[in-house]
């Protein structure tokens, strides 16, 4: 299984992105070998944001967040009050941006890795769950 960032997911859904074709590579693999793919609900607001503002493109962000919502690929979990308090302590002790750690939090409730393009994550959450780029 693996916890998967906005970071990757928007590279997937935009081929502009410098990350498209391994994360699309990377998407692939996973999904051939049957590992579920799991993210905070958060994603949904991430990904609408990125598009919309990074894009300017209102329409795209709306139609990719439908989809989103609809995938059979990705499961998207809640954030429980606990998995919260787990995410700001996590964000208080590591300097952590506070969604990017709850992707982290979440990596660790279900002792899973956690796939990320963004490299602050990546680096300061190593010490606490398995995180790697696509």
């Amino acid at each position: 299984m693996a916890v998967l960032d906005a970071s990757v997911y928007v590279a997937l859904v935009n081929a502009h992105e410098k990350d498209h074709a391994r994360s699309w590579a990377w998407f692939e693999r996973t999904q051939a070998a049957g590992e579920p793919i799991v993210a905070p609900v958060i994603l949904l607001a991430e990904v609408a944001a990125a598009l919309s503002r990074g894009l300017g493109d209102l329409e795209l962000a709306h139609r990719v967040v439908e989809q989103l919502k609809g995938s059979a690929a990705i499961e998207l979990l809640s954030v429980t009050r606990p998995m919260a308090e787990r995410a700001a302590s996590i964000a208080a002790d590591h300097r952590i941006r506070g969604c990017d750690a709850v992707y982290v939090a979440l990596a660790d409730q279900l002792d899973d890795c956690l796939v990320t393009l963004d490299r602050q994550q990546l680096e300061r959450s190593a010490a606490m769950v398995i995180a790697q780029q696509p």
